[in-house]
């Protein structure tokens, strides 16, 4: 048994990607993949995940848990999805670190599924524009506050993503930028699913939705459904075209830096993360998805 697990992060994905398997969920059983709806385990899974800390696990505490959220026998792969499950959004950052328990839940989620090949799978995104709209997203104004009390600077993401990997070598992780997600879309899709090449996920373009106006994209439809692209490189070459040409401008406008912040601020947390990514594609056990 395979478990395929999307991490997020926060304001990466905001479920596309769970809603775009699930909307192929007959297709994908076909290859004897499972994509259970969120709302079967998201807060099930964490609340557990502490509960059992410490108790003893096993095949037969794996297979009443699997039991319990999947209507499907005989499944090889089981896909779930959950932003909250490194941290609420609220402890994102907290003394100079993203995620700062990341391994630790990483753990207990293994220890739910003692007997399953855990993978993992997360997007991560510029702190520049990662910590501006995760302010943005909260009403209380908790998440400024702790953001304040860390050096944007001294935050890289190779360091939860290290964590995991010293800690539990035997799980394999996938990473991507969430500025690459445009041209790599289908590639995360199948990534995560683990669905064969061949198969073309239905409805894969509504990622595009809100990037380009509503003619733009049924005129991308109509494109990739007339051509078919012959390889993932063809894909994205023709995703890049597109997208240059039919972008809306608010689609790549960037987010308003945060109190305290100067443009040279954002230059040096961009090239942090320019030295961070080619960091992370050096991490044993870390895939990186690139374009």
């Amino acid at each position: 048994m395979e478990i395929a697990f999307h991490l997020g992060v926060h304001q990466t994905d905001k479920d596309f990607l769970v809603r775009c398997l699930m909307r192929n969920r007959e297709a994908l059983l076909q290859q004897g993949i499972a994509v259970p709806s969120p709302s079967r385990y998201r807060q099930q899974l964490r609340q557990l995940a502490f509960e059992m800390r410490g108790a003893e696990t096993s095949a037969e505490t794996q297979e009443a848990l699997l039991d319990g959220i999947l209507d499907e026998d005989d499944v090889q792969r089981v896909v779930f999805s959950a932003e909250n499950q490194l941290s609420l959004p609220r402890w994102v950052v907290s003394d100079d670190q993203l995620y700062h328990a990341a391994a630790d839940r990483v753990a207990l989620l293994k220890h739910l599924f003692p007997e399953a090949s855990l993978q993992l799978y997360l997007a991560i995104r510029n702190p520049a524009s990662f910590l501006p709209a995760l302010v943005a997203d909260d009403k209380s104004g908790k998440i400024l506050e702790q953001i304040q009390k860390s050096d944007p600077l001294a935050l890289r993401w190779s360091r939860p993503i290290a964590e995991i990997a010293e800690a539990l070598p035997d799980v394999p992780i996938t990473v991507w930028c969430e500025e690459d997600v445009p041209l790599l879309w289908p590639e995360v899709l199948r990534a995560v699913s683990g669905h064969s090449p061949e198969l073309v996920l239905d409805g894969w373009l509504a990622r595009y939705w809100s990037m380009v106006t509503p003619e733009a994209h049924e005129a991308m439809r109509r494109w990739f459904q007339n051509n078919p692209p012959i390889d993932d490189a063809s894909r994205r070459k023709t995703l890049s075209v597109m997208l240059s040409r039919m972008a809306k401008p608010e689609a790549v406008e960037s987010e308003p830096m945060l109190p305290g912040w100067t443009e040279a601020t954002v230059d040096a947390l961009d090239a942090l993360y320019e030295e961070d990514i080619d960091l992370i594609a050096t991490l044993p056990g870390v895939t990186l998805l690139e374009i």
